[in-house]
């Protein structure tokens, strides 16, 4: 569930960069963009929308890269043979709020962890 997770992850990140990328591009050709939308845009509301569009795309692209960061360490958490809950149970409160395959990954990565606890004993 993890891999899904952040296959999705990948894919959201892309589409926030493009963003990003629209953003820059408003913010640098902001006369033009005025000029192509209708005659009651403003150069400045064409600058504003792409601050706003550039500012978005870069709080959510970093957001997604701290979750694929953590979701990799929750990950590599089922194998490395030491009871961890804490990557799971940070990877269920992230899907909860956001992504239903990192929900379902970490409450998995909880079984896991107590099945593997459970054969060492």
């Amino acid at each position: 569930m993890y891999t899904i997770g952040r296959i999705f992850n990948i894919l959201a990140m892309i589409g926030f960069l493009i963003v990003l990328i629209m953003g820059i591009v408003a913010i640098a050709k902001a006369p033009d963009v005025a000029a192509q939308a209708d005659a009651t845009m403003t150069v400045e509301e064409a600058r504003a929308a792409g601050i706003t569009l550039t500012t978005v795309g870069a709080i959510f692209v970093a957001v997604y890269c701290i979750i694929f960061v953590l979701a990799t360490h929750a990950s590599k958490a089922l194998n490395n043979d030491k009871k961890e809950n804490a990557p799971h149970v940070l990877m269920i409160i992230i899907g909860v709020f956001g992504d239903i395959f990192y929900l379902l990954g970490g409450i998995f990565g909880l079984v896991a962890e107590s099945e593997n606890s459970n054969k060492a004993e």
